[in-house]
């Protein structure tokens, strides 16, 4: 099971590897999301807010009329105070990216022209955004204001910097938090049937055959056979059964209902069951009766 600290590093990662501004953009709110939704982080990105808004009231407490050097030293706690604090440093990603691309995610029956221009800036570039929106907003979608989100995205090392200095700061929370005992996996249950992957021969129960291992029989059996639990999403096996096909469609969902009925002919025994919305699995035994009552 993946830790928190490895999906933040998969994420942090993706951010640096990305090869051009567009992709840059949605990685790092890729990154951001799993620090909003998952309840862990939020809940430590919540704390540090807390934790500031009160230090921050603590500094500029008024119980008389501050003089020039009083509030200049008050200015300078305050600023030492956001750049040790995960809230202050991560807000401006959060403000700057997560929620205008949050907005232009979810915002999918939305025109474009009612959108944040900075998301548009973002995942388009200026020179392909609709001059024609302009004449909708002037303030919004003028050349002037366009312009200076251009300047603003075109630097992406400012949100590299501050994607470094949270991404650390975010680590150090999550490392003080108390470490609990990952639960224990049940063992993998054995299957019974034994496929040759060599020459397409297999033993089930009293069942022996053999499936050409060029077939989508056989490609299909053995990726079930080889997942864990042997269980397999739609997608998965008709990528097997057709590697070519990246991204399966509904009518590759049909063509894979008569390769299953094939297999359950072949095996002559009733163990591939179907789990609705997700694929097949093959259920031996108990679990077979098991599967058929639920």
């Amino acid at each position: 099971m993946i830790n928190l600290q490895e999906s933040l590093k998969i994420r942090y990662d993706a951010v640096f590897e990305s090869d051009n501004n567009s992709r840059f953009y949605q990685n790092l709110h890729h990154y951001f999301d799993l620090v909003i939704k998952d309840p862990v982080l939020h809940g430590l990105y919540e704390a540090s807010e807390n934790e500031l808004r009160e230090k921050h009231i603590a500094v500029w407490e008024r119980d008389h009329k501050l003089t020039d050097e009083e509030a200049d030293d008050r200015a300078e706690r305050t600023d030492r105070l956001e750049r040790f604090s995960l809230y202050a440093v991560g807000c401006f990603t959060e403000a700057w990216v997560y929620d205008p691309l949050e907005d232009y995610k979810n915002a999918i029956n939305e025109p474009e022209y009612d959108l944040y221009p900075e998301a548009l800036v973002m995942m388009k570039g200026v020179e392909n955004i609709n001059p024609e929106y302009a004449k909708r907003s002037p303030t919004k979608w003028g050349r002037e204001n366009l312009k200076r989100l251009a300047r603003r995205y075109a630097n992406r090392e400012s949100f590299e910097n501050r994607l470094k200095q949270f991404h650390l700061m975010l680590l150090a929370e999550v490392e003080k938090l108390p470490k609990m005992e990952a639960p224990k996996e049940p063992p993998a249950k054995e299957c019974p049937l034994l496929l040759n992957r060599r020459t397409g021969d297999f033993v089930l129960s009293d069942v022996r055959g053999t499936f050409t291992p060029s077939s989508k029989e056989f490609k299909v059996l053995l990726a079930l056979c080889e997942s864990p639990d042997m269980q397999a999403s739609h997608a998965d096996l008709i990528r097997a059964a057709y590697p070519n096909r990246t991204e399966p469609t509904k009518t590759d969902r049909m063509d894979l209902y008569p390769i299953i009925q094939g297999i359950k002919e072949k095996l002559k025994l009733d163990v591939l069951h179907n789990v609705a919305q997700v694929g097949y699995r093959l259920v031996f035994g108990e679990d077979s009766d098991e599967s058929k009552q639920s």
